[in-house]
Formats: structure tokens, C-alpha cells, sequence
């Protein structure tokens, strides 16, 4: 990711229109860089970015943020919060003010010491798709609450893009009705490979505690929740899950938050 960052005009030119078009009331936006590192690197990969974040803590604006995560075996994903574009644009600007600050020399030489142990790499935009989202009351988002992440990854099938995000919002509405209280929240992937593709993210306390949570909600819905994940999967071409954990050390992130 430290060395990701540095996108040229040029790729964002490849981003498709309707990204480049949003106004900043648009709903939330995710800049997501993902690292894979051999698990032989694991250890020797994390003391060099948490030696490069020394330094970017050091000189980084007090509004720069990401979040780092692991998981997926020794898979790192960093994810950046904007709420428009020119959020991203404002965020390359920043990045390359504060490597000056550093120094390029230094940074070049800061940067090969992890990215020689990373075997791939990849990086996407996510937008919030809030009438898909379940968020009860009493929701919570928050990282020191609920360090983990489940991921749902929902690939639709060609021309059934419509027709599955109507029944996402059923299972916002079969949820909502016998009162769980554990939500998520849906993101349309709008750059990658494999497109189109949802994930729905649920915030949690452990890995285990979601699969146990889950297994909790299946009793509850019954026979109704059956048949909408039946309804669900004919409009799949394809559906994946994982889990992964927040690193607060390898994040930047404020203080106060």
C-alpha cells in the first residue's frame, strides 16, 4: 500500500464515469488496497510496515486515515474513507506531501523492505448502498468495539443486477420484521475484475461469534429465511466469504477516534 498510493492521473482516468461524477453528498466511498504476503514474511513483512508507519505517522496531515486489516491467510487490506472523489484526488495530494517531507531516498528505501515480500496486489473502489444495508438500532461500526469483519462477497449473475439488489432489500425488510439486531452494510464494487459483485459487511466481535450469531438468526427466520436464501442464490453466479481483523497497529488513525 505505502507504495500504492502514488496513482497517476492516468489510472484514475480509467476509473469508469459515474465514479468520476459523484458529488460529495453521495453516499460513502472506499479506496481499497489489498497486499498478499507469503505466511514465511508474515512476521518480517509486519516489522517493516510498522517501522514505515513510524514515519508516516511522523509527517502525515491530521486528517490522512486508513484502516488496516488482516486476514484471508496473511492477506493485508488497507481501507481509505472518502466521501467523493476529489476526496481521493485531495488524499494522492497529501501522500506525496508528506513523502517529500520523508524524503524519496528514504521512502524508496523504507518501501522495498516490504514490497519485496509481497506476492500480489490489488486495488478497488466500494460506494455504500444504503437501502441494502441493515443497521438496527443500536448498531455499531466501531473498530474497538467490534475489531472483526465478516465478509459476504455476492457476485449477481449478468442482467440480474436489479432483480438481486430487490431482494437484498427483502432481507433488510424478513430482518427488520422479527427484530435482529445484528446488521451489516452493502458496498457495490465499482473497479476490479469480476464485476459486478456486492459485499456486505458485518461487523463483529470474533470470527466465531458471527458463525454462532448466524447459526442464531437461521433458528429465528426459519422456513422464511430459507427460501430467501434459496430465492438469493438463483440470482448468483457466484458467492464468497471470509473474515478479517483489524490492526490498529498498522492503521493510521487519530487519537480521538
Amino acid at each position: 500500500m505505502k507504495r500504492w498510493m502514488l496513482l497517476p492521473l492516468a489510472v484514475l482516468m480509467l476509473m469508469p464515469a459515474s465514479l468520476a461524477a459523484q458529488e460529495d453528498a453521495s453516499p460513502t466511498w472506499w479506496a481499497v488496497f489489498t497486499e498478499q504476503v507469503p505466511p514465511a514474511d508474515v512476521m518480517a513483512f509486519e516489522e517493516a510496515s510498522a517501522k514505515a508507519l513510524e514515519a508516516i505517522k511522523a509527517n502525515a496531515p491530521a486528517d490522512m486515515v486508513y484502516y488496516t486489516q488482516s486476514g484471508m491467510e496473511t492477506g493485508y487490506s488497507y481501507a481509505i474513507p472518502m466521501e467523493s472523489m476529489t476526496d481521493f484526488m485531495m488524499m494522492n495530494e497529501q501522500w506525496m506531501g508528506m513523502i517529500n517531507e520523508i524524503g524519496w531516498e528514504n521512502w524508496e528505501a523504507m518501501s522495498a523492505k516490504s514490497d519485496a515480500m509481497v506476492e500480489q496486489r490489488s486495488m478497488n473502489f466500494y460506494v455504500e448502498l444504503p437501502d441494502q444495508s441493515y443497521h438496527p438500532e443500536g448498531f455499531v461500526e466501531s473498530m474497538a468495539d467490534k475489531p472483526a469483519r465478516h465478509y459476504d462477497w455476492i457476485y449477481p449473475k449478468s442482467g440480474m443486477e436489479d432483480e438481486l439488489a430487490e431482494v437484498m432489500k427483502e432481507w433488510v425488510a424478513l430482518y427488520a420484521e422479527h427484530g435482529i439486531d445484528n446488521g451489516w452494510t452493502a458496498y457495490q464494487a465499482v473497479s476490479g475484475d469480476n464485476l459486478p459483485m456486492v459485499v456486505l459487511i458485518t461487523p463483529t466481535t470474533t470470527a466465531a461469534a458471527y458463525y454462532a450469531m448466524s447459526e442464531e438468526v437461521d433458528q429465528i427466520l426459519g422456513e422464511a429465511g430459507q427460501e430467501m436464501m434459496m430465492k438469493s442464490m438463483a440470482m448468483m453466479r457466484k458467492f464468497e466469504h471470509n473474515d478479517w481483523m483489524y490492526r490498529p497497529e498498522l492503521s493510521l488513525v487519530p487519537e480521538e477516534m
